[in-house]
């Protein structure tokens, strides 16, 4: 990427997002892991709780604003200053006490940058005109005392953009407050409504509104760095179709996806039923020589008419014909994993769980290049990928093996939108996208008809691409969504398992179809 080019809202947010992450990993040491995209009206530069993790705003919040910015804003929250206030009680601190502390600490880390990096000094001065820049290697309680003693003072405090927010760990809450809430099992919406039940509705806490069987699992602190509300949502964001209005609601669904830690787990063997498919070819090329075919090579025509003439004819081999060569083919393979799945004793996440095992290990066994995913999502501010195993790694990934549990809602597009991007960015001749989960399609404020016309609007998103996107549904249900918005050549409905070959069949029929 141009380090001067303008960062604007039409740009690739995955592709900033793995730019920024490679700066902060090289600029930290490896202290930070990577950078994770806020939007939302609030968003800006920061830390997440466990100081791991980069904060980027992202549509720019400036115009004006280059990639040097945004290496900038990186660079300054990979201070080591940073971590020297981890362990302080900054939630005690008053509005302006931490504006101080913003300025004073600023002022450090940009000590720092211009002391190692001092390429961007020039872009840090066009960015906050009149910054002090102060000892890199200031002490965490000498940092605080500067601050509190700033913030007696008549001065106006107003942090420059760049500096960001000051990352405040919250309180330790109550242990036995935290059990009743994981206990109770469900996530509340983020304004009030009452819906009324209606012949066609599917409750969003699963078919016939059963409670979740399975708990979530304990909070770890990693989890709770940012507070899902609207004006500051971690993720990459997504549009989302307006059915009613035919127009789509930019940057509306916040997607964040994590990296799961894998258990390794021997590569059992699967049906040859299932494997057979995942080693068809899908490529096809023209073969010549043929003794029949469906067009005629003209040049071996006239070489054998030749031959025929001055008596040295053999056979007529003069056909060719379009024929499978080989395979070459990016799957990925996402797993419903929300609430309704639980329901009936979880009989249908196992189902899910099975048909994932057996489609991981065949993959692996035919060596197809893959991606495992499972995604769920509390409200339109916070939907969550989990990668099992991504298209580079060459770990066996069995997902019935990885702890997973059910839980959180189901806003099927954007994790539809993020795969899409992610296959196109997988060096393949045909890419496909296989959906497994019970079909149900339920968050706040995604409903009915129009999270149906969302899904199905981005589905044909990826197929305007070449994403082939195919939909197993398991379990039965009372309504089912799959033929309306995924179409009866794009979806299949099994009971069991053993289903998946005849699944499998369809599909590679339909992915050389095309």
């Amino acid at each position: 990427m141009d380090q001067n080019a303008a960062v604007t809202t039409e740009s690739d947010a995955m592709s900033i997002e793995r730019s920024c992450s490679v700066t902060a990993v090289a600029f930290s040491q490896q202290r930070i892991s990577g950078v994770r995209l806020m939007s939302g009206p609030r968003r800006t530069f920061g830390l997440n709780a466990g100081h791991t993790v980069v904060n980027v705003p992202y549509p720019a919040l400036e115009a004006g604003w280059t990639r040097t910015t945004l290496t900038c804003g990186v660079a300054l929250q990979c201070s080591p200053s940073k971590n020297r206030l981890y362990w302080f009680r900054l939630h005690e601190l008053t509005a302006r006490q931490l504006a101080a502390l913003a300025v004073v600490e600023g002022g450090v880390a940009a000590g720092w940058v211009t002391r190692n990096f001092p390429g961007l000094t020039r872009e840090l001065d066009r960015l906050a005109p009149g910054i002090e820049y102060l000892d890199p290697d200031l002490d965490g309680e000498v940092i605080v005392d500067r601050a509190l003693e700033l913030a007696k003072t008549t001065a106006d405090l107003y942090p420059h953009t760049i500096l960001g927010r000051i990352t405040v760990r919250p309180p330790e809450s109550d242990s036995l407050a935290a059990k009743f809430k994981r206990g109770y099992g469900r996530m509340p919406w983020t304004s009030s409504r009452t819906d009324a039940k209606r012949l066609m509705s599917i409750p969003v806490g699963g078919d016939g509104g059963v409670r979740n069987s399975n708990l979530p699992p304990p909070s770890k602190p990693e989890n709770d760095d940012v507070e899902i509300n609207p004006d500051q949502r971690v993720g990459v964001p997504y549009p989302e179709w307006n059915m009613w209005n035919q127009a789509f609601l930019p940057n509306h669904v916040a997607v964040l996806e994590r990296k799961h830690p894998t258990r390794n787990s021997p590569l059992a063997s699967v049906s040859p039923d299932i494997r057979t498919w995942f080693a068809e070819h899908t490529h096809r090329a023209i073969r010549n020589g043929l003794d029949d075919g469906s067009d005629v090579d003209v040049d071996r025509y006239v070489s054998h008419y030749l031959d025929t003439i001055t008596g040295e004819a053999g056979e007529p081999k003069i056909f060719r014909e379009l024929m499978p060569s080989s395979r070459d083919v990016s799957t990925a393979l996402l797993l419903d994993g929300s609430s309704s799945l639980s329901s009936n004793g979880g009989k249908a996440f196992r189902i899910e769980l099975a048909c994932a095992d057996a489609l991981s290990r065949a993959m692996t066994l035919a060596k197809e290049r893959h991606g495992i995913f499972v995604f769920s999502g509390n409200t339109r501010h916070r939907v969550e990928v989990n990668c099992l195993k991504d298209f580079d790694d060459r770990h066996f990934a069995d997902p019935s093996a990885q702890g997973l549990r059910a839980g959180g809602y189901t806003r099927l597009g954007a994790p539809i939108r993020h795969l899409t991007k992610r296959l196109l960015d997988q060096p393949s001749e045909r890419r496909l996208l296989i959906i497994i989960g019970d079909g149900l399609i339920s968050d706040e404020g995604y409903e009915g008809r129009y999270a149906w016309a969302d899904v199905a609007h981005a589905v044909s998103e990826a197929e305007e691409v070449a994403v082939s996107v195919f939909y197993i549904g398991v379990g039965p249900v009372r309504v089912d969504p799959l033929p309306e918005v995924f179409g009866e050549k794009r979806s299949r409905r099994i009971g069991h398992v053993d289903d998946l070959p005849e699944v499998l069949a369809h599909i590679h029929r339909e992915l050389v179809s095309e």
